[in-house]
Formats: C-alpha cells, sequence, structure tokens
C-alpha cells in the first residue's frame, strides 16, 4: 500500500510494530568475501522492543505533514506458512523455490484526522487501513562482490484488496495493483550495514481514490468544490532503506520514502495539493527473545 505506511511494519495485528520498518529484522550478512548462503538456519521465532519517529503527509498528495512516535513490541516468525518480519511484509507462503515466492501478503497503514488538516476540514477522517492479497515474488539475480557482502534484485508482482477500519466497523476501499522492483545490498561499506531501495507505480480502482480524493455535495466550500474521482494511475514510490546491526541484539535504522503523483488520475481534486511527498523514519530494535528451535529459509 504505502500510502501512509512510511517504514510500518506490515499487518493490522502488528500495528503494534508499524513504524518499525521494513529495515527490520535482516539477519547479519556473512563475513567479507564469503558467498551468500542459499539457505540460513535461524530461530523460529524472535521478541523485542523497538522504538520509531516519522514525518509523514496526511495522506497521499497532502500539503501537510505531522510527527508521529511509536514504541512497541517487536517480532520475527519463520513459520513453514506464516512469516512475519524479516524485512518483508508478513505473509503467508503457498509455494516457493530458490526463483520464486507465492504467497498471500498483508500490509497496514495509519490513520488520520481532518481536523487538523486544512483541505480536509470538516471531512470525515481517515481511518487505519490494512491489505490483503496474493504476491508472486520473483528472484531476478544474486550478486557478490570481491570486497564483502552481496546483494539480491526481486520483483514482486502484488495485487491486493484494501480495507479500512476505525475499529467499530470495516469498509472496502477497493483494489491496488503495486508491482515492486527492490534491490537488497547486505554489507555494503561495511559488514553490519543493510541498505534497500525499491520502485513501486500503483494503480487503483475508482473506490479507493474516492476515499483520498472525493469531495461529494455535502463537503463543498467556497474554497473545496466538488470532485468524482476516477480509476487509474495513483502514483509511483522510491523508498531507500538502511539499517546497521549494532550487536547481535540490537539494530538501529532509518529510511526515507517518496512519492510521486506526477501523472495521476486525480490532480484536479480540491484534496490534491502536492505533485511530490517524502516521508523520513528513524528508529531502533532491541531483541530480548529468540526461540531454541532453529529452521532453514531460503534466502
Amino acid at each position: 500500500m504505502q500510502y501512509r505506511r512510511h517504514l510500518l511494519l506490515p499487518c493490522l495485528f502488528c500495528l503494534a510494530t508499524l513504524a518499525l520498518t521494513p529495515a527490520l529484522a535482516q539477519d547479519s550478512p556473512p563475513p567479507p568475501n564469503e558467498p551468500p548462503p542459499v539457505e540460513e538456519e535461524l530461530p523460529l521465532w524472535e521478541l523485542g522492543v523497538g522504538a520509531g519517529a516519522l514525518h509523514i503527509p496526511d495522506y497521499p498528495a497532502a500539503s501537510q505533514h505531522r510527527i508521529r512516535g511509536i514504541a512497541l513490541p517487536y517480532a520475527v516468525y519463520r513459520g513453514e506458512i506464516f512469516r512475519l518480519g524479516d524485512g518483508q511484509a508478513a505473509r503467508a507462503v503457498a509455494a516457493e523455490s530458490d526463483r520464486f515466492e507465492l504467497s498471500l501478503s498483508f500490509d497496514a497503514a495509519f490513520d488520520a484526522s481532518s481536523e487538523d488538516n486544512r483541505a480536509r476540514e470538516g471531512m470525515p477522517d481517515l481511518d487505519y487501513m490494512f491489505e490483503v492479497g496474493p504476491q508472486l515474488i520473483i528472484n531476478l539475480g544474486d550478486y557478490e562482490f570481491t570486497n564483502g557482502g552481496y546483494s539480491d534484485l526481486k520483483l514482486a508482482l502484488q495485487a491486493r484488496g484494501v480495507f479500512s477500519t476505525d475499529f467499530t466497523r470495516l469498509d472496502d476501499r477497493g483494489k491496488v495493483l503495486e508491482p515492486m522492483l527492490r534491490y537488497r545490498h547486505y554489507g555494503l561499506v561495511w559488514p553490519e550495514f543493510d541498505l534497500s531501495i525499491s520502485l513501486r507505480p500503483v494503480w487503483a480502482d475508482r473506490r479507493l481514490h474516492a476515499y483520498f480524493y472525493d469531495v461529494r455535495d455535502e463537503f463543498v466550500t467556497e474554497d473545496r468544490p466538488a470532485h468524482h474521482a476516477e480509476s487509474g494511475y495513483f502514483g509511483t514510490h522510491l523508498n531507500f532503506y538502511g539499517s546497521w546491526h549494532v550487536t547481535d541484539r540490537f539494530e538501529v535504522f532509518g529510511g526515507v520514502q517518496t512519492l510521486t503523483h506526477n501523472g495521476s488520475a486525480n490532480t484536479d481534486s480540491p484534496l490534491y495539493r502536492r505533485n511530490f511527498n517524502a516521508s523520513v523514519g528513524i528508529g531502533f530494535i532491541w531483541k530480548v527473545l529468540e526461540s531454541e528451535r532453529m529452521v532453514t529459509r531460503p534466502n
């Protein structure tokens, strides 16, 4: 989704760690000059605490931003089917190999108050949102470097349903198509540092565009004319995330998420205020417990 995800741990039930991803739990890279393992033996689960701060727009193409902070539990789970953390969205894996993964993925996003936003003043608030849908991840390549470290390049083809909730009701907000190309480099410059870069264009149906950009007659003002949103191109994300493994149990991370709406379907909405939004987040994770049981998963 990434409409207001901004370094959030995907999956609504884990909103507890929303501000703590996606550079969360990438395990330390192998020593320099050693090839990356095809599979790694890792704890089945890990538990800890984390905290983060975010500077994010109120909604896509908004002109106002907010600072939000969170300090909550952190979890990683590496089951045969359900998986959470390790720098990726929560997902339920149906099939996988060294080159492909077919899974059901989840994501989530913060709410936004309309009374604090000039463009939306007097309109309904934007609720918490979450997504669920199938994805196909294709491993395009694995790379080793003579100075140490390794990297991978993956393409994720994602189609999801979007829902919003104020925890008293659940509303269907439409569907999105969001392919993502992601490059991750483990041990960049220093063995303890990981970097991730992703490019993600988004297309959505009318219902999701309407949730952000519709202006019904009852909300029309002198400066806010009526608008009936259209389906189509939503915007493109270019995101950068980095994490530093200070110790085996303590990690700091940060990221910048950008979203450009140039050419999107509803630039003429009075709620559409900016062609470009940027979000910044920083935080830390302290791993406290891990399972004695180890599991082997594709890297």
